[in-house]
């Protein structure tokens, strides 16, 4: 899936996927204590691969951080 990611000044583009997705894992970790890194990653990996509600705008950290919340709060739904 390609997605466009919002510029980040000073960051080299390539760079700045892995750094939204990395965000997301320790959003994931921080809300889940028991959560490993492994865990964290895949979490992140799943919800980037993910339709986002604002695609196919470029994506951002704001919105990132929605989409872990939302999910997040499915996760609690339990």
């Amino acid at each position: 899936m390609a997605v466009q990611i919002e510029a980040i000044d000073g960051v080299d583009p390539l760079f700045a996927e892995a750094m939204l997705r990395q965000q997301m894992a320790n959003w994931y970790k921080a809300a889940v204590p028991d959560l490993s890194d492994d865990e964290a990653v895949a979490a992140a990996t799943a919800s980037w691969e993910t339709d986002w509600p604002d695609d196919p705008a470029p994506r951002t950290f704001e919105a990132a951080k929605e989409v872990v919340r939302d999910d997040l709060a499915y996760w609690n739904e339990d």
